[in-house]
C-alpha cells in the first residue's frame, strides 16, 4: 500500500475530507504548465501585462543582475561551488514586481541565506521611495555540520548554506541597508515578537524552514496580521501540503506563480 494511503487511513475522520481535497488540488496543479500558472498570477495581481513588463524592465536594467553575478563569482571563489543557494532570478523578479505593485510600508521575510530575494525586495523598496524590510534568518554556514543543523531545525533541510565567513544577506550593498533590519534566530521564536511590535504587515515572504508545522505557523501569523490589501508569497510549497491545507481551510484568495511558489492575498484590488 502506498505511504500516502497509509497516512490518509490514519487521519481522524474530520480531517479526511480536507486532506482528500488537498491531494486533488495538488494533482490538478501539477497538470497545469508553469507558464499558465504564471500568466494567471500576472492577470490577477497586476492591472495589465504592460504594468508587469514595466517592472520586469526595471529589474533587468537595474543593478540586481550584476550584483547577483558579482556575488556568484565571489561565492565560487570562496566555496568552489557553482550554485549559490537562494531563489532564482526569475522568482526574484516577481518578488520585485509585487513589491513595486503593493508599495508596502512593512515587508517581512523569513529566510535570507545569501540574499538574492532580499536584494530584489530592497531594490523595489528603494524604487518605491519608502518601506522597510524585516528579515528573519537562522543561518547554516558551509563549514557547519549539516546533520547537526538538521537536528536543530528539521530533518529534511536541503542544505542551503552561506560562506563560513559571511552573514545572511552578505550580497546586499551598503546603500540598501538603511531600509533593512536583519534578525538572527528561528522564525518560530522571532516572528511573533516582531509582528506584535510592528502591528501589521503588507507583504510577507516565507522562505525559511520548509517543515509543515513551520509553514502553517508562519501562514497563520502572517494572514492574521496581514493588511488589506496585502499578500503572502511562499517558496517551496511542494515540499509538503501546508500551503494547500491552509488555503483550503482559510479560503483566502490564492494562486501560484509556478508549481513551487504560491501566493495568498486578502484582496486583488491593489489600486
Amino acid at each position: 500500500m502506498p505511504l500516502k494511503q497509509i497516512v490518509y487511513d490514519r487521519l481522524p475522520s474530520l480531517i479526511k475530507p480536507v486532506a482528500k481535497q488537498t491531494y486533488q488540488n495538488i494533482a490538478e496543479y501539477n497538470q497545469i504548465p508553469d507558464d499558465e500558472l504564471h500568466s494567471t498570477f500576472v492577470n490577477e495581481v497586476f492591472d495589465s501585462n504592460q504594468e508587469y513588463k514595466k517592472y520586469m524592465t526595471e529589474f533587468n536594467q537595474g543593478s540586481a543582475v550584476s550584483l547577483r553575478n558579482k556575488a556568484l563569482e565571489e561565492y565560487q571563489r570562496m566555496t568552489g561551488e557553482t550554485n549559490m543557494y537562494g531563489v532564482s532570478l526569475d522568482v526574484s523578479r516577481d518578488y520585485y514586481a509585487v513589491t513595486r505593485k503593493l508599495k508596502p510600508n512593512v515587508v517581512i521575510e523569513t529566510g535570507v541565506c545569501n540574499g538574492i530575494s532580499t536584494l530584489a525586495i530592497l531594490l523595489a523598496i528603494q524604487k518605491n521611495g519608502s518601506g522597510q524590510l524585516y528579515s528573519i534568518d537562522y543561518p547554516f554556514r558551509a563549514d557547519e555540520s549539516l546533520e547537526e543543523f538538521r537536528q536543530e531545525t528539521f530533518q529534511d533541510y536541503g542544505g542551503a548554506a552561506i560562506p563560513s565567513n559571511k552573514n545572511p544577506g552578505w550580497i546586499i550593498p551598503d546603500q540598501l541597508r538603511s531600509q533593512w533590519n536583519l534578525i538572527i534566530g528561528k522564525s518560530q521564536r522571532e516572528l511573533p515578537k516582531l509582528i506584535i511590535e510592528l502591528k501589521s504587515v503588507e507583504l510577507f515572504i516565507h522562505d525559511s524552514e520548509h517543515s509543515h508545522p513551520c509553514m502553517m505557523f508562519e501562514y497563520e501569523i502572517a494572514y492574521e496580521w496581514l493588511e488589506t490589501p496585502g499578500m503572502i508569497l511562499s517558496d517551496d510549497i511542494t515540499w509538503n501540503n501546508a500551503f494547500d491545507i491552509f488555503t483550503k481551510i482559510r479560503e483566502p484568495e490564492y494562486g501560484r506563480l509556478s508549481k513551487n511558489v504560491g501566493y495568498i492575498s486578502k484582496t486583488n484590488e491593489y489600486n
